[in-house]
C-alpha cells in the first residue's frame, strides 16, 4: 500500500504523514503551491504529473483541497480528505462531487447535511492526537518555568468586525432579529444546534443586499451558512471567549494568542503570543493545570481537534458539551464538560483545590486517546473505509 500524502501552501501538518510511516505503508509526501481551499491549475498539472512518476494507491491530505481532488480525478486514485474544520469552503465546490474522493468528517450532523447535497463517500471519523510526536518531546526546566499556570485557553478572539458590519447598518426589525440569534446561542451548551437554520430568508436578503458580493458568488459556500456558520458562529465565538475568561479572571488565567489590542485586555488575564502547533502548544497543554477549551457554534455534535490534541499532550481538559462527546469518553472520568458559564467556573474552582481528582481524569484521558485516538488508528480506518 503506497500512500501520497499532500500538504498545501496554508497547511503542513505532518501527523498523517507519522502515521503512515509508523504503521509500516509505503509512504510519501508533497508540497504543492497553492492554498487548501483554492482550485489551482499548476497545482493540478503538477500533481497530475508527479502521480504519474509515484505509484500511489491513495492520496490523503488533511481538509479538503479542490486541486488535489482534481489531479486524482484525473488519475483515478482515490482521494481521502480527513476534515477537521466547520464549515469548509471546499466541500461546495465542483471538485467536492468528484468520484475519487472519500470525505473523512467528525461531525455526524455535517455528515448529515453534505449528503443531503448529493456528495458521496463520506464516513464519520472522529478527530486524533498525534501522541508519538508530542511524547517525544523533551519537557525541560525553562519549559516548566515558562508554560506552568493554573489556567489557559488558546484561540483567536475573532475581533473582525464584520457581525457589527450588518448589524449597525440594518434597520430596527433585521438587527433586532440579528441581536436575538446570537444571544439565544451565547453560553448554551446543551447539546442542541441553536444557530443551523436560525434566520429568516428575509434577513438574509436585506444582509445580502449590504454586501458588496454574495457569499455564494464570490465563495461558492451558501449564503445562508456563510452568515450563520461564520459571522454569526465568529460574533458569538468573540463574546464567550471574552466572557470565559472574565468569569475566571481572579485566577490569572493565560490566553495564548488572543490577538487583542491593548485595550481590549481583561483584567486579570494574562496574555501571550500565539503557540507553534508543533512545538510549543502542547508544552503550554501539559504545563496548564486545567486547559479551557470551547469550540465555534458552527460545530454542531463533534469534537473539535483541540480537545484530542490537548489530551494527547497529558494535559487536563475542561471543553464545553457536544451531543457526540459522550459517544467517545466517559464524562467525570476522561474528561471534564462544562454547559454554562457558571458551571464551568464551579467546575475550575473544584479542580483546582482537588488535584488527586486532576490527575486521575487526566491520566484515563490519556490512555483513552493514546489507545484509540490517535493518526494511526485514524488512518487505518481510513484505509480500510476506502479500500473497504
Amino acid at each position: 500500500m503506497n500512500c501520497l500524502i499532500v500538504k498545501t501552501r496554508d497547511l503542513a501538518m505532518n501527523d498523517l504523514f507519522s502515521a503512515a510511516v509508523e504503521s509500516g505503508l509505503g509512504s510519501e509526501a508533497v508540497n504543492i503551491d497553492c492554498e487548501t481551499l483554492d482550485y489551482d491549475e499548476k497545482a493540478v498539472s503538477f500533481l497530475v504529473d508527479y502521480l504519474d512518476k509515484y505509484h500511489a494507491d491513495i492520496v490523503l491530505s488533511m481538509n479538503f483541497a479542490p486541486s488535489v481532488s482534481a489531479a486524482c480525478e484525473k488519475r483515478a486514485v482515490p482521494y481521502a480528505a480527513y476534515i477537521y474544520d466547520l464549515p469548509l469552503q471546499s466541500l461546495y465546490s465542483k471538485e467536492a462531487f468528484n468520484e475519487v474522493n472519500h470525505l473523512f468528517l467528525f461531525d455526524k450532523k455535517e455528515i448529515e447535511l453534505q449528503r443531503s447535497r448529493g456528495l458521496k463517500n463520506l464516513h464519520y471519523l472522529p478527530l486524533a492526537a498525534n501522541v508519538s510526536r508530542m511524547g517525544k518531546l523533551s519537557l525541560t526546566k525553562k519549559d516548566e518555568e515558562d508554560f506552568s499556570c493554573n489556567i489557559s485557553f488558546v484561540g483567536n478572539q475573532y475581533a473582525d468586525g464584520r457581525f457589527a458590519y450588518y448589524r449597525e447598518r440594518l434597520n430596527e426589525k433585521f438587527r433586532d432579529e440579528l441581536n436575538n440569534i446570537a444571544f439565544s446561542v451565547i453560553g448554551r451548551w446543551d447539546g442542541h444546534d441553536y444557530l443551523k437554520g436560525s434566520m429568516s430568508e428575509e434577513l438574509i436578503g436585506e444582509m445580502l443586499k449590504l454586501s458588496e458580493e454574495s457569499p455564494e458568488e464570490k465563495l461558492g459556500i451558501p449564503n445562508r451558512i456563510y452568515f450563520e456558520e461564520v459571522i454569526i458562529a465568529r460574533a458569538v465565538a468573540y463574546t464567550e471567549r471574552r466572557m470565559m475568561l472574565e468569569r475566571l479572571s481572579d485566577m490569572a488565567p493565560r490566553w495564548y494568542g488572543a490577538d487583542a489590542e491593548e485595550k481590549d485586555h481583561i483584567e486579570g488575564v494574562n496574555y501571550y503570543p500565539r503557540l507553534y502547533y508543533e512545538d510549543t502548544l502542547p508544552k503550554a497543554y501539559n504545563f496548564s493545570r486545567i486547559n479551557l477549551s470551547t469550540c465555534l457554534h458552527s460545530i454542531s455534535s463533534g469534537i473539535p481537534l483541540r480537545v484530542f490534541d490537548i489530551m494527547g499532550a497529558g494535559g487536563f481538559i475542561m471543553t464545553n458539551y457536544q451531543s457526540e462527546i459522550e459517544e467517545l469518553f466517559e464524562l467525570g472520568k476522561e474528561i471534564v464538560v462544562y454547559h454554562s458559564f457558571e458551571e464551568m467556573r464551579e467546575l475550575a474552582q473544584f479542580f483546582l483545590r482537588n488535584e488527586a481528582a486532576r490527575l486521575n481524569i487526566l491520566l484515563s484521558g490519556y490512555k483513552r486517546v493514546s489507545r484509540e485516538y490517535n493518526y494511526r488508528e485514524a488512518l487505518l480506518k481510513i484505509i480500510e473505509a476506502v479500500f473497504e
